[in-house]
């Protein structure tokens, strides 16, 4: 009952949401050779930065993100391409244990993630679409997706990302408190404990 209460309040926040375009590093380790360490850091249009769409050669989406650096930063540039397992269609679902994009296994999903001079030279991770919309031509009309890469294939080199394209999908984060909220009712009305 929960879960559906809670779907049915993300519909309805995603149904009246502004489409935004915007690219945010939720956070990274220090060691995060292409995030840099950066934690709350977020590109958008407002902020004089181009999202440019396109189809890599395994059927995927790539992103080519540029624009000013934001303050106390150098970086102008972010490249990230998505590719599914055997060259099939990027669709909303979970994609485990993806390999450096091109250089994945054909039944692995691939992804790349760079920026301003710097690339990893493998990766790990994983990646969740949300949403990944194709006019007639196939060309990117929308994409939601979030994902954990690690780089040099080491957990310690960690790095939290979002992407936004043209979508009213929200952060994950938004729906969290939405879902502890009959939590908090419950323990108001039981005068202690959530579940007591």
């Amino acid at each position: 009952m929960l879960r559906a209460a809670v779907f049915a309040l993300f519909a309805c926040m995603v149904a009246h949401a502004t489409a935004q375009t915007r690219f945010t590093v939720v956070d990274s380790s220090a060691t995060s050779w292409v995030a840099r360490g950066f934690s709350d850091y977020t590109v958008s249009p407002d902020l004089g930065w181009t999202f440019t769409t396109s189809r890599n050669f395994d059927n995927g989406i790539g992103f080519n993100i540029t624009g000013p650096p934001l303050p106390g930063t150098t970086v102008s540039s972010w490249r990230l391409d998505f590719a599914a397992p055997f060259d099939a269609l990027i669709t909303p679902g979970l994609y485990e244990d993806f390999q450096r994009f091109p250089f994945q296994d054909a039944d692995r999903p691939g992804l790349s993630f760079g920026s301003t001079g710097r690339l990893d030279n493998r990766a790990s991770g994983f990646f969740e679409v949300y949403e990944a919309t194709y006019d007639g031509d196939g060309d990117v009309l929308t994409f939601a997706a979030d994902f954990t890469h690690f780089g040099e294939e080491n957990p310690n080199n960690w790095a939290i990302v979002e992407i936004r394209y043209n979508t009213n999908v929200p952060a994950p984060g938004v729906l969290v408190p939405l879902a502890l909220a009959p939590l908090a009712t419950r323990r108001r009305r039981s005068g202690g404990r959530a579940g007591a």
